[in-house]
């Protein structure tokens, strides 16, 4: 009998400063306390907090499906992501720009198990979000003590 592996993995997408010049779209992904695979980095081109969430799920799934984990659950603050996600008759309504992201998700769910959670409501004013991205900065820092 082949053993199974589930990943319970939480992301978000954020701006900083956003609107200005200087701004940035970031996404992290937190698999756990000291986990391997917490990552967290800007995202280049389109610059949207679900873009950049979406991205972070993607990351996630691909990441799952290369350790060959079973099945993935993933923790997002965002409708948006859970959405498209959830239901693959909303990836024909997905944006041109993050249609390949949408694509590469759905692809890999031939490889791995992909379940979304919606963790908050979007009225939370982006609480869960900078949750998230200070567990992977809280980690990163520990690891460097």
């Amino acid at each position: 009998m082949s053993s199974s592996k589930t990943a319970v993995v939480y992301t978000s997408g954020y701006s900083t400063l956003e609107g200005l010049s200087e701004g940035k779209t970031t996404f992290s992904v937190y698999w756990g306390v000291d986990h391997m695979n917490n990552y967290e980095a800007s995202v280049e081109g389109y610059y949207d907090i679900n873009y950049a969430e979406l991205y972070a799920a993607q990351n996630a799934v691909k990441t799952a499906a290369k350790q060959k984990y079973s099945k993935i659950i993933i923790r997002t603050g965002s409708r948006f992501v859970y959405d498209l996600i959830k239901n693959s008759a909303n990836f024909a309504n997905a944006p041109t720009e993050i249609l390949h992201l949408v694509q590469s998700i759905h692809d890999f769910k031939r490889q791995v198990i992909v379940n979304v959670e919606l963790e908050a409501n979007e009225a939370s004013g982006g609480v869960y979000e900078h949750q998230v991205a200070e567990r992977v900065t809280a980690d990163k820092e520990n690891k460097h003590d």
